[in-house]
């Protein structure tokens, strides 16, 4: 086995007499000894755009992890494409430039490197790598580069990584069924697979969280997020959250003044008692859902109807990592199933009723309306609300189709927002 002295590099083939070009790669890998003059070598061709020249450096079954991909790049053509796609699609003055790089005599090299352009360093271009010599060829063999992320979480990547543990524990726990014999006939645990649609749930719901309560100011949406939130924003919410179901309104209007209910713009109301009546209704249908069993139901609905929707999405990433139940029989709902529709209809009607007529003095139902759009594009918790709504929609959807018999001839209730639903609990 040659150590990395006396690894042997493959020769270019050419035909005919070499070229300068040729001749001074030939020196140059002549006069290669450690592993580090490997991997400095070939980011000197990638510098000059010689592809061929970069190729020298390359095993035949490298394994190329650029995690700036899903997948990595496995075999020397697939290296060859990506780097032909750097050589070809980027500027010549954007240089590859090492930091730092380890120089001992294995087959391993570490380094440091950032991208200037023009000489000039480029914003979020840092990274590392990592490059593994073959100890038979002396070429490249394995190869990960991690590169700076665009997006920095800061302190939010911990709260995301205290979310997820717990989740990943349990859905990578090995499973009876996803037992395998090895060679020695014992039984080997495998990884219980993740559902597509669970991944892509986690995912939306840790964007959600991130986005509209976590992200800072003007970087993703207008509005403070939870952590710089303002006393007026505070005021709004508390308003809000005072006039629930307009109960307060009511009474005040008949006489009652024991709380005089704070007076706020009748859209802002409305929006946020739609959301409310419509979360409201899912109680039952999350009672009904049987593929949701085992799940703290009622505990992850009242985070939903006295929060945020944050509560809910994760409900359904984990809803849909159980198994499907096939029932072909009705749902049988009961008196409970039905206030909650009577009270989630009557709340969300009026909602509607009130954000274009309640309190005269906020002008009429074109001024209304481009105060709702004027929210709708500059107040984070207006944003966050027109959001859920979308949300809801959609959740109820999946969860009456889940629930509803396929031969039933109520399924398309479903696809009606908030009054669907309504109307499906009560009949």
């Amino acid at each position: 086995m040659p150590n990395s002295e006396s690894a042997v590099f493959p020769q270019p083939e050419s035909l005919g007499e070499p070229t300068t070009r040729e001749i001074q790669d030939q020196e140059a890998r002549s006069s290669i000894g450690a592993a580090h003059h490997v991997v400095e070598a070939m980011y000197d061709a990638i510098n000059r755009r010689d592809l061929e020249a970069a190729m020298v450096y390359i095993d035949p079954d490298c394994v190329y992890q650029d995690l700036n991909f899903a997948r990595p790049f496995v075999g020397k053509a697939a290296v060859r494409q990506l780097f032909n796609e750097f050589c070809q699609g980027l500027p010549d003055d954007l240089q590859l430039v090492i930091d730092d790089i380890t120089c001992g005599d294995g087959p391993t090299v570490g380094i440091l490197w950032h991208v200037e352009l023009a000489g000039i360093p480029f914003p979020n271009g840092r990274g590392a790598s990592f490059y593994r010599l073959s100890d038979q060829t002396g070429q490249i063999v394995l190869a990960r580069d991690a590169v700076e992320p665009p997006l920095k979480l800061g302190h939010v990547a911990f709260w995301i990584i205290r979310l997820v543990t717990p989740l990943v524990r349990r859905f990578l726990t090995p499973t009876d069924a996803t037992t395998s014999a090895t060679n020695d006939g014992t039984e080997s645990a495998a990884p219980r697979l993740f559902p597509w649609a669970a991944l892509l749930l986690w995912a939306i719901a840790i964007f959600y969280t991130y986005i509209l309560i976590l992200s800072p100011p003007g970087q993703w949406l207008p509005g403070e997020p939870i952590w710089a939130i303002q006393p007026e924003t505070i005021h709004e919410v508390v308003a809000e959250s005072t006039n629930f179901w307009f109960i307060l309104p009511i009474l005040n209007h008949l006489g009652i003044h024991f709380i005089e209910a704070p007076v706020i713009h009748p859209i802002t109301e409305a929006l946020f008692n739609l959301a409310e009546a419509w979360i409201a209704m899912f109680l039952p249908l999350l009672l009904l859902d049987r593929r949701g069993q085992g799940l703290p139901k009622v505990s992850i609905w009242g985070g939903a109807l006295f929060l945020t929707n944050v509560f809910f999405t994760p409900y359904m990433a984990l809803r849909a990592s159980n198994p499907q139940v096939q029932d072909d029989q009705p749902p049988q709902k009961t008196l409970l199933a039905r206030m909650f529709a009577l009270v989630g209809l009557g709340v969300g009607t009026g909602a509607i009723a009130w954000g274009l007529f309640a309190r005269p003095e906020f002008g009429d139902w074109m001024a209304r309306s481009q105060y709702l759009l004027m929210q709708l594009t500059t107040n984070r918790v207006a944003i966050a609300f027109g959001v859920d709504l979308v949300f809801f929609a959609v959740f109820q959807i999946i969860l009456m189709g889940a629930i509803e018999p396929q031969n039933s001839r109520k399924r398309w209730l479903r696809f009606i927002p908030l009054w669907g639903l309504g109307v499906w609990l009560l009949i």
